[in-house]
């Protein structure tokens, strides 16, 4: 069962608070629809209830309602800060569960770590059973960076849970994401995982802090033990895919690593057949292994052929393979597609240029794209790049290095350091190609050029 905030204390009040009590205090509070006057803070704790309050005898039960009563009328007078005092007295004196929930409720509401610690410390101890008492004590120890304690509280909650553990694990997990460090979250997240081995939800929790916490290839592990456990699930499908995609773009994460994990999503999620080939040919682009992207990309364009997405990536990997008329061809067809794609724009006209074919349409593609974004690295690079190719060195030049300047890329300081060497800068070339291999020594492009220049890397 949920934990159930409180309303926004800054709100105003709408109605009475939710509290099994007696009944003759539930027909006291009752005409508070209305709401006492602007009396003073005295009065109005008083006047309307003291011919009742008078006649009540004083055991612990009726200073209980007293105390509620009061705390009620504060909600309902926006003083928030004495409701709580009024909770905290009336739940030391009743043994309702419902005051003491009332009373954390109301303390996380107004951020008051320490009553709401011992508020659930006593619903917990009225009712032991009751899993959001555990949940509460494991989101303040979260918070307050109390790992063992937070693990010990929350594995209590899994166990109390009245549903599929799954669910309570989910529940639970959940709490990891809001709030709370991301070290202290994975170090839990770990514990849950370990208790739980079998339980998808717990992995799939594991994987999420992992991620948060910039362990991308623990992340990676999680999700796709979550996955394992319960293929058919397509929120675990759809996590495995999103972290992967994160990692592999991002950097963080070794393609290779991510190829098997998708070839278990194509196999239990057909649903997710566009997607998935579209990251499976990615993720091959970057491991540079170019004919098996073609190969995703073709897998996804047998039930998607007008995919843009799947052309272009197919397109970029035939130019890299060397196919020009087949990268022209998809590049094309995505430009059908959306005319004023400046990326596809961009790609086609790189694809011209670098292959030398029609330079004055690549020009123009290249101007349309940069139109559209002016300042972005790939395509201040392209435009570089095909004035290269049409002998205008120095112009070449200023697009070129403003390029590297914004995204040392590697290519992007294949082609600076060419140009530089022809313009006679030799020692400026040497800089940058030394700088660029120094990002990424393994870059197709880079190595070809100096393969080209007949530059040994390793005198750079």
């Amino acid at each position: 069962m949920p934990y159930r905030p409180l309303a926004n204390p800054k709100a105003p009040a709408r109605r009475c608070g939710r509290l099994a009590v007696p009944l003759l205090t539930a027909a006291l509070i009752s005409g508070c629809a209305a709401g006492p006057g602007p009396e003073s803070d005295a009065a109005w704790m008083v006047d309307p209830l003291a011919p009742v309050l008078e006649r009540m005898p004083a055991s612990d039960r009726d200073r209980a309602i007293q105390h509620v009563l009061a705390a009620e009328i504060a909600v309902r007078r926006e003083r928030y800060g004495l409701a709580l005092e009024h909770y905290a007295e009336a739940m030391q004196l009743t043994g309702d569960p419902q005051v003491a929930e009332r009373s954390v409720q109301l303390a996380i509401a107004l951020d008051d770590a320490e009553r709401a610690e011992a508020a659930a410390r006593r619903w917990k101890e009225l009712a032991p059973e009751q899993a959001e008492a555990h949940q509460l004590l494991g989101l303040l120890a979260l918070r307050r960076g109390d790992v063992d304690t937070a693990e010990a509280e929350l594995l209590r909650a899994i166990e109390g849970w009245p549903g599929p553990v799954g669910q309570g694990v989910a529940q639970v997990s959940a709490l990891l994401r809001h709030g709370v460090d991301s070290g202290v979250a994975f170090s839990v997240a770990e514990g849950l995982a370990k208790a739980h081995p079998e339980v998808a939800e717990a992995h799939r929790g594991l994987a999420r802090a992992a991620a948060a916490a910039e362990r991308p290839e623990r992340a990676l592990e999680a999700a796709r033990r979550a996955f394992e456990l319960d293929p058919v699930s397509r929120q675990g499908a759809a996590l495995l895919v999103e972290l992967i995609w994160e990692g592999v773009r991002e950097e963080q994460l070794d393609p290779e690593s991510a190829i098997g994990p998708l070839a278990e999503v194509r196999e239990h999620q057909p649903a997710m057949a566009e997607r998935v080939a579209f990251l499976e040919g990615y993720v091959l682009q970057r491991a540079n292994r170019l004919e098996e992207a073609v190969e995703a990309y073709d897998r996804g364009l047998e039930s998607a052929p007008d995919d843009s997405d799947l052309l272009y990536g197919r397109g970029l990997a035939h130019a890299e393979l060397g196919h020009a008329e087949r990268a022209e061809a998809d590049l094309r067809r995505v430009l059908e597609l959306d005319p004023e794609n400046p990326y596809a724009l961009n790609a086609l006209g790189y694809t011209l240029a670098d292959f030398d074919r029609d330079l004055e349409e690549a020009q123009g593609l290249i101007a349309r794209a940069l139109e559209q974004k002016p300042e972005n690295a790939a395509i201040l690079d392209s435009k570089g790049w095909v004035l290269y190719r049409q002998g205008d060195l120095r112009a070449a030049h200023d697009y070129l290095e403003r390029a590297y300047q914004t995204e040392p890329d590697a290519e992007i300081g294949a082609h600076l350091g060419e140009v530089l060497w022809e313009l006679g800068k030799q020692d400026k070339a040497r800089e940058i190609w030394a700088d660029a291999w120094g990002r990424d020594p393994e870059h197709r492009v880079l190595k070809e050029t100096l393969e080209r220049y007949e530059i040994d890397p390793e005198t750079l």
